[in-house]
Order: C-alpha cells, then structure tokens, then sequence
C-alpha cells in the first residue's frame, strides 16, 4: 500500500494567531477545523458501528449453532437408543431419558413421538398419551438430512423445536417415531442483548475519546483509517491476507497493530485446521488446537495402538503401469483410507510408499483404541472391495491388502528441530504391528496378544500359531481377525449412519 503523505510539524510563527483569528472571525462550530473533527468522529462512529454489527452478527450466529448443535447432539443421543424402547414399549426408559435431557441448560421440553403422533414420553407427565401437534404458525430454521429446527412463533417464550427422527437398525431403516427437543431462545436473546450493550457501551466510550483525539488532531491522515476499514470488509469476505504497514504510537496504531495481530491469527488457525483436518478427525483437531502451546519438542511414553497396511504386490503391478496412472491409483487409494482412519478418529502418521501408518491413543487418548483400531482396519478391508469393483469398471487391476495392528506402551512427541518437527511414536511396539503387516496374506488382519486381550470381548478372531518376528528372541501370539460381535460404534460412540 502506498505510504500515508506526511504533513510537515512545523508551522510559521503566524500560525497560532491566524488560526485565533479564523476560529473568532467564523465561530468554533463554523470552523474548519471543527468540521474536520467532526468529520472524523461521524466517520470513526461509522467504523465502530460496522464493526459491532458485523461481530454482533458473527456471534449471534455462532451462538446460535453452538446451541442448536449442542440440542441436536442431545435429541440424536435420545434417538439413537430410543429404537428398542419404542418397538418393545419400554417407555420407563424413554421417560428416564428425556427428563435426563430436559435438565440440560435451556432446554424448554423432551418429548418422545411415535409413527402415529403420539407422545411416547414426555418430560411434562401431563402431555403423555396425547396426539403431538404443531403451530400452524413455524419457521424452518435449518434442515439437514436426519434434522429439523422449526422456530414455534406465537409461543409464550420464544422456542426452536428441535426434531430428530428415530430409525431402526437395519439394511433398510424403518421411521419410528421422532424425537422433540424444546430449545428456549431467551437465554440465547439475553445474552445477545448483554453484548450488545457491553459493545454499544465500549463504542460509545471509544467515539466520546475519539472525538477529542480527532479535534485535538484534525490535521493528521484519514488514511489508515481508511486501510482500516478496507482490511475489516475484506476479513467480513472472507479474505484473511491482510496486513496494515503503518508505524504509529496513537490510537490509530494500536488499533492497526491488533487487526494485523487478529488477521495473522485467523490465517494460522485456518492454516493448522486445514492441515490438521486432512489427516486428523475435527474432534482431534479442535482438542490439538486448544492446546497447542503444549506441542514442544520432546515426547511422554504412553499406550497407543499402531495400524500399519501395505498393498500386496504393488511393486509389480508399479512395473506394469504408467507412472501417470500409478500416480493417479495411489492418490485414489490413499484417499480412501485416509477418510477411514478420520472416521474411527484415528490420526494418519506416515504415508509411506504404498503403506499408511496410523496411530489410535496418539496424541490423545479417546478411549477404546484397540477396538477403534480394529474397526478401522475392517472398515479399510471393506472398502478396497468397493475400490476395485470402480478398479475392475475401469479396466485396472485390483488390490489386495494385508494389516497389521499391535497395542502397547511407546515414545509419542515431536521429533525433529525447531523448523522442522514431525509427530510421530517410536519403539518396539512400533516394529511389531509393521512385522505383523508384513506377515498378514491379502485381505488379512493380523492382531498381536496385548490387542487381542483389549479387545477379545468385542472381536471375533483366529489364534494363528506362535509366528517369529524378526528381531525377537521367542515366537509371538497372533491372531487374525474375522469380525465384530457387536457394531463397534456402540462401544466407541461413532456415529457410522
């Protein structure tokens, strides 16, 4: 940007008395100075203002979806476990849940919907039994695919009512009722009008001050004023790179300084969360942001369970096709699995050839690794069948792939330098799943003894004869997994709808 045209300091001897003079002869509300000031101040006032609406705007949309989605993780909690109760009667279980739900901060009412309207279940004893009816008078607010959030006008309390349906289980989901959770908006209004008042009143302090700071030096450059607001309509847009070259120690520089301090800040947070979103789920990327002053060089020893896959005689298949082609194979394959592993909230450690490596309990525990681990590699198994079917439609050959997993205690930090670290985990347990990889036959799953014993009341599996791993002394159990006993996100809690 072009530099701000300086106005020299150092006026005549003259000056102070013309300047007596003007504002006698023309009056201090008719002077030239005054309207400048003025100027200034209704043009600082405008600033102020587009910059409250435009957050007053950003966080009553926030807060509204931080609620709705809070209400909607609650009503989907109720549907997901209100299958059996609604088909066996167990309204005892369904009354249980929804008064569990209606104590949560701004819930208004639970209710639990039948196939023919009636309320199941009901956090007010007295609505139990009758037909649900809506107001004529709603507003869809926001409608997804297994969601709706109508906004109930007219009511006594202002309310968004949210509904989930409930499905059964199966390979063709039955409606079986739906799912009603009042959200009060009050407390969502009151806390909008406090903020608003908060930032009215701080707008108004800033303009008074402003004000005098604008009379006292009316003959300084609007221009970075004018930068400001360019840069804040650019942000409103959506374009974050954005930077204020000025140095001054006024108002008007401090201001500038924390809108580049705020643009740097944005652009390194939407930097790391699309970097980290590639290869971690958004839960696991929201925790490592929050605590992202504790990523230093260095490690802790924790337990973690490591999934190595490999693609069975890729190196042939590489002397067959075109680089190109291959190029083209393994960015689809790896895709794939890479989408899996988020999926089963596991983070993708190394891309390697045509291996992945993939850590579950690293760099944060969500409980039950093993078994997230052993779903992902089932779930990565099933969809190489679904890839080559699209590989055989497509005249390519198909692949075959062998996993192994094992669990226990390793190193997992940063290693590397100051410009360059990477997150990894290193140890014996670490070259055990990558021997058990390179052991498991296509289409293989190959577990070690410490993750069968985690995950042996879940996983149906094989016991293999004791094999030798390079490197150990003495033969090591294995196992080679056939399935799961029960659907696994019913112990993990993952959502695979």
């Amino acid at each position: 940007m072009k530099k701000p045209v300086s106005i020299s300091k150092k006026p005549s001897a003259s000056w102070p008395s013309s300047r007596r003079s003007a504002m006698a002869d023309t009056g201090l509300f008719a002077s030239l100075r005054f309207k400048f000031a003025l100027l200034l101040a209704l043009f600082g006032g405008l600033l102020m203002l587009s910059v409250v609406v435009l957050l007053e705007q950003n966080i009553r949309h926030s807060l509204y979806r931080e609620n709705i989605d809070k209400g909607l993780g609650i009503a989907r909690a109720i549907a997901f476990n209100a299958e059996d109760p609604l088909l066996t009667g167990d309204d005892l279980y369904l009354f249980s849940a929804v008064k569990n739900a209606r104590k949560a901060p701004g819930i208004d009412y639970a209710l639990v919907v039948d196939l023919k309207g009636k309320i199941r279940a009901a956090d007010d004893v007295g609505r139990v039994g009758r037909n649900f009816t809506s107001s004529p008078r709603n507003e869809v607010v926001k409608q997804g695919e297994r969601y709706r959030v109508i906004r109930i006008i007219g009511s006594r309390d202002a309310v968004l009512d949210l509904q989930v349906p409930v499905y059964s289980v199966a390979e063709t989901p039955v409606l079986l009722g739906e799912i009603h959770l009042g959200l009060s908006e009050t407390p969502i209004r009151n806390e909008i009008l406090a903020m608003r008042y908060r930032m009215a009143l701080l707008a108004l302090v800033a303009l008074f001050a402003g004000s005098i700071a604008a009379f006292i030096l009316a003959g300084f450059s609007i221009r970075p004023v004018l930068a400001l607001v360019k840069g804040v309509k650019a942000i409103g847009e959506g374009n974050l790179d954005q930077h204020i070259d000025l140095k001054r120690r006024d108002e008007i520089g401090v201001l500038t300084t924390a809108f580049n301090d705020m643009a740097a800040s944005l652009r390194e947070k939407e930097f790391i969360k699309n970097t980290f979103e590639r290869y971690l789920s958004k839960p696991l990327t929201k925790i490592i942001l929050e605590h992202r002053d504790d990523i230093k060089l260095g490690g802790e020893e924790k337990e973690v369970s490591i999934l190595f896959s490999d693609i069975r005689r890729f190196t042939t298949l590489a002397e067959r096709l075109p680089p190109a082609q291959i190029l083209e194979l393994l960015n689809a394959y790896f895709t794939t699995m890479i989408d899996i592993v988020v999926d089963n909230e596991g983070m993708v450690d190394k891309l390697m050839g045509d291996s992945v490596m993939a850590l579950f309990g690293a760099p944060i525990s969500l409980g039950n690794d093993p078994l997230r681990a052993v779903q992902c590699a089932l779930d990565m198994q099933r969809a190489v069948i679904d890839f080559n079917r699209a590989q055989t439609e497509k005249g390519l050959p198909a692949l075959e792939m062998g996993i192994g997993i094992n669990t226990g205690p390793v190193v997992a930090g940063n290693i590397g330098s100051a410009r360059r670290m990477e997150y990894t985990v290193i140890g014996d347990n670490v070259n055990v799943a990558a021997r058990l990889q390179g052991l498991a036959g296509p289409g293989e799953i190959l577990i070690s003894a410490a993750t069968w014993e985690r995950v042996r009341d879940q996983v149906e599996a094989t016991a293999m004869p004791p094999m030798t791993l390079k490197g150990k002394e003495h033969p090591v159990d294995v196992y080679r997994v056939d399935g799961l006993r029960f659907t696994a996100e019913d112990e993990t809690g993952c959502d695979r709808a």
